[in-house]
């Protein structure tokens, strides 16, 4: 949180902190938490409190002791007033659900469940993930397969990591050396909320990975926190882990480079790309769900979703349904 450079009030601080030390949540979460309680905290500074604060930072827990359910609703209209995805509306929505509840689960500072009767809908803003094609994986994949450019090298190892093991854009950011095992071809996955699983290479990707380790272990990095870091940038001549925006730069890099650039295909794409090809290939989704490190089933069955709508789309395209009833007459089975 240190890096923040939002004021915010000592309440929020002190929710964040919580959320990070005590449920143990990801930084990257918790910073989408601050983000939207921000967001909020300046909605009601403006249109509840008449911009009775000059900073939000200024708020104390009287001050918003007294919400109401009526408040959220109209903060959850403006959302949509102001074209926010339903994906992202209900991101926020569950955030301030966090928010609420902590104040009035574990700090006892507010007298009612401000979002008790506010209907969870957070399935209903699914969508059907943008995934790459058979063919289109291995063309993304094959566009540094020969380079001995020490960049694409590296590009060449996370694209493999991310599209053969499905790891989420901060699991490759948190990478380290020592979380592999090359000997029995297994790795070390942080997850969301620090969770851990155990990632499986395959021999594409081990070999991706082995060629990049051969570089990377000559190289020499400026803090001693990222000797042991998987992935290195170079940021004003020194070397460091290479962050998310740095990733999300080079995966758009490649797809323009394979001439995919219009397909609107993303980083998270490419996890995405891995489910469905397994689950295409047959692979139980309770499998699927560990190697993605899914928490919950359902969200894992989006790929069951996915799939049963391509069956539709080549059922109701079957060369049979295109027979007219003169054509099923004078068929004859031979």
């Amino acid at each position: 949180m240190g890096n923040e450079i939002y004021e915010v009030p000592v309440f929020l601080e002190e929710a964040s902190n919580y959320l990070l030390a005590i449920r143990n949540l990801s930084k990257e979460y918790i910073e989408g938490f601050r983000s939207t309680i921000r967001q909020f905290l300046n909605y009601l500074n403006t249109k509840k409190f008449d911009d009775a604060f000059d900073s939000i930072s200024k708020m104390t827990l009287n001050d918003i002791r007294g919400l109401k359910t009526s408040d959220i609703y109209s903060f959850m209209f403006y959302l949509s007033e102001n074209n926010y995805r339903p994906s992202s509306r209900v991101k926020k929505t569950e955030y301030l659900r966090l928010f609420f509840d902590y104040l009035y689960r574990i700090k006892h500072n507010i007298f009612q469940d401000t979002l008790g009767k506010i209907e969870r809908n957070r399935h209903k803003a699914k969508h059907l993930p943008n995934a790459l094609s058979l063919d289109e994986s291995k063309k993304l994949l094959s566009i540094y397969s020969n380079s001995k450019d020490i960049g694409e090298i590296r590009d060449n190892a996370i694209l493999h990591l991310i599209l053969n093991c499905g790891l989420r854009l901060s699991e490759v950011v948190n990478l380290n050396i020592s979380d592999f095992k090359m000997d029995n071809n297994t790795f070390t996955i942080f997850g969301k909320g620090n969770k851990e699983r155990t990632g499986y290479l395959n021999k594409a990707t081990k070999n991706a990975l082995l060629k990049y380790l051969s570089i990377r272990r000559d190289l020499q990095v400026d803090s001693k926190k990222d000797e042991d870091a998987l992935f290195l940038t170079t940021w004003h001549r020194k070397l460091k882990r290479l962050e998310h925006k740095g990733i999300q730069k080079l995966v758009r890099k490649a797809l323009f480079n394979a001439g995919l650039e219009d397909k609107h295909y993303t980083t998270h794409s490419l996890r995405h790309t891995c489910a469905t090809l397994l689950y295409r290939n047959g692979i139980d989704i309770k499998v699927i769900k560990e190697l993605l490190g899914h928490v919950r089933i359902d969200t894992t069955e989006i790929y069951t979703h996915l799939y049963d709508k391509d069956v539709e789309r080549e059922m109701l395209n079957h060369p049979l349904g295109r027979f007219k009833m003169r054509d099923a007459m004078n068929y004859q089975i031979a």
